[in-house]
């Protein structure tokens, strides 16, 4: 039986993809994609590294978006139906 190994990543691969998570607006899914890992791994690392129990010098703080993406899109479907309340109402 043939295993298959998974991939090590350095340190420093790890701690810019979870602060590159952290402060863009994209989802988790899209940004893996974009760095070929899989969600949960960057899921994984973004715990591993905000948390409380790992040293001050590794932890890393999570000051992302204001809004998530989902929240934006609800906004603006949100003032779409304002929009249109008042434009069809003149």
């Amino acid at each position: 039986m043939k295993y298959k190994c998974s991939p090590r990543y350095s340190d420093a691969f790890k701690r810019d993809a979870v602060q590159a998570s952290l402060s863009s607006p994209q989802t988790q899914t899209t940004l893996a994609a974009k760095l070929c890992i899989h969600p949960n791994t960057l899921s994984r690392w973004r715990k591993e590294l905000t948390m409380d129990h790992t040293s001050s010098d590794k932890k890393i703080a999570n000051v992302g978006p204001e809004k998530s993406v989902q929240e934006l899109e609800n906004e603006i479907k949100k003032l779409k139906k304002q929009l249109k309340r008042i434009t069809d109402g003149d």
